[in-house]
């Protein structure tokens, strides 16, 4: 019981340790307070400032509120505890500070005194608002383009994952696949899409091969090199201790080459999110590629930032999971550390 104890207050001594070392910046509630500041001056300097321009601002005031209330509850928090959130909200506080600097500038540009005139320049509020409008049609496009996104990313990484893991193990399959995979995996993807239209009986199909053929060579190129950077004393071990084929592999290769795959996974996602954008604008009728590419043609730009913002709302959301993933399978370098 004792023990059971004990360890419980380790795990917690040591994720406080870990979140002070990654929230670095330490907390102030003076911080805090101009954040909620800030926040508030974008709201009345939105109701208080004459537009040039008609916008529906509900959305925005929503937004305002909800970002104000959210910070308030945080900054309450922080203030009478010390752990994750107070190290959270410390950390990014002044960032929140910029973020409402930054609305109120972009507003006064816009909206407010026409510097930046429409329709290639529009405000925030008028963005939200317009994602409150098409919101069942950017929720469609949305789930379309992350069933499309997680489908081929997976195809890809399993690729050049095994790929990566064979080449990198073996000798003789590395003499015959290395050479193919340097002249064909620096071919950028789309310069395939002439041919895949072509190819490919369905436009979906294409746009999983785009997406997949930009995912694997990242993916087989540092899996190679993270097999190869294992030190030999552990095959030897292995060996004396009488590992099979398989067991070597799932037990010294995999796990020694894991940080480098997940290096290349990580150089992967940037490139799969680029392929997934230009593949939907070619032959897909939804997603948000399809989307972009629709409002551009009739115009309406409000409609193209709208897109933008939620793909890098999603997109950001992806590194955030793909990150906690990568921290329990690497929760080993931890221990180690």
């Amino acid at each position: 019981m004792l023990m059971s104890v004990q360890q419980t207050s380790d795990k917690k001594t040591a994720k406080a340790t870990r979140d002070a070392s990654k929230y670095w910046k330490k907390w102030h509630l003076t911080w805090n307070i101009l954040s909620l500041v800030a926040v508030a001056a974008a709201y009345f300097e939105n109701k208080l400032v004459a537009s040039q321009e008609l916008v529906n601002n509900k959305t925005y005031y929503w937004f305002l509120a909800a970002y104000f209330a959210y910070l308030l509850i945080v900054t309450v928090i922080g203030q009478f505890t010390h752990g994750r959130i107070r190290h959270y909200n410390g950390h990014f506080a002044q960032l929140n500070i910029s973020l409402g600097v930054l609305l109120i500038v972009q507003d006064l540009l816009t909206e407010k005194f026409a510097v930046l005139e429409q329709p290639f320049f529009v405000s925030s509020a008028q963005i939200l608002d317009q994602m409150r409008e098409n919101a069942a049609l950017l929720w469609a496009s949305t789930l379309s383009s992350l069933g499309l996104w997680v489908v081929s990313f997976i195809v890809g990484t399993l690729l050049g994952v095994v790929l990566g893991l064979g080449m990198g193990r073996y000798r003789q399959f590395n003499y015959w696949a290395f050479p193919y995979l340097k002249v064909i995996g620096i071919i950028p993807a789309a310069a395939w899409m002439p041919l895949t239209m072509v190819i490919f009986p369905t436009s979906y199909m294409a746009e999983v091969f785009l997406i997949a053929f930009s995912v694997w060579f990242p993916v087989a190129f540092m899996t190679i090199g993270g097999v190869q950077g294992i030190s030999k004393e552990y095959f030897e071990s292995a060996k004396t201790l009488g590992f099979s084929e398989w067991q070597i592999v799932r037990k010294i290769v995999i796990p020694g080459a894991l940080p480098s795959i997940f290096t290349g996974i990580y150089t992967a996602m940037g490139l799969s999110f680029t392929m997934l954008v230009i593949s939907e604008m070619i032959g897909a009728k939804v997603g948000l590629g399809w989307f972009i590419n629709w409002a551009k043609g009739t115009g309406n730009y409000t409609q193209v930032y709208a897109a933008i913002v939620i793909m890098a709302i999603l997109f950001s959301v992806l590194f955030a999971l793909f990150t906690k993933v990568q921290d329990y399978f690497l929760r080993w370098r931890e221990k180690r550390n």
